[in-house]
């Protein structure tokens, strides 16, 4: 029998044991990020729109500021009344394989409408980190990654003078 013909069949095997079974962190998948709001919280306000810039992620296994990571993705005037009742897309992105824990966005406009008249608010820090719960979202190569955003702002003020207070719960879907 010869040897080198079974030899050729093991290396290719390995190499496909290998490449299925080994980690591969230079792959990619998707992530879809989604939004909802909770109907409350509104106070005398009827609706809200939600601007939002520079939407970022953080890689679990990563340290400080090296592990975010630009999604891409920014929504303009992201009506709030809308997604009550029906989850909404506000984007996708391609991330490296991997676990992440944390998202970022910058809150850059909000304005509720009270009897009919909308008013600019006054957003205190115009950054909201929100923490994914259940150990993070996981994002598999080729794979499509589900990201659900809950967004629960609370307006307060009066005569004009409003202020949004922006709290969320992150959870994968």
């Amino acid at each position: 029998m010869n040897k080198i013909p079974v030899l050729v069949l093991c290396i290719i095997v390995t190499i496909w044991f290998g490449s299925i079974f080994s980690p591969n962190v230079s792959a990619s998948g998707t992530l879809v990020i989604l939004m909802r709001d909770p109907p409350s919280g509104w106070g005398s306000a009827t609706a809200v729109y939600l601007s939002f810039s520079d939407i970022m992620i953080h890689r679990a296994d990563a340290g400080g500021e090296s592990g975010w990571f630009n999604t891409g993705v920014s929504v303009a005037n992201l009506s709030l009344r809308e997604i009550v009742i029906f989850k909404t897309m506000i984007g996708e992105t391609t991330l490296q394989v991997g676990k992440y824990n944390i998202i970022r966005f910058n809150i850059t406009q909000a304005i509720a409408t009270v009897n009919g008249i909308n008013y600019t608010c006054v957003v205190k820090s115009g950054k909201l980190h929100v923490p994914i719960i259940r150990g993070g979202v996981r994002v598999n190569p080729a794979q499509i990654s589900s990201l659900e955003i809950d967004i629960t702002p609370k307006i307060t003020g009066k005569d004009g003078n409003y202020s949004l207070t922006p709290t969320a719960k992150a959870t994968p879907s």
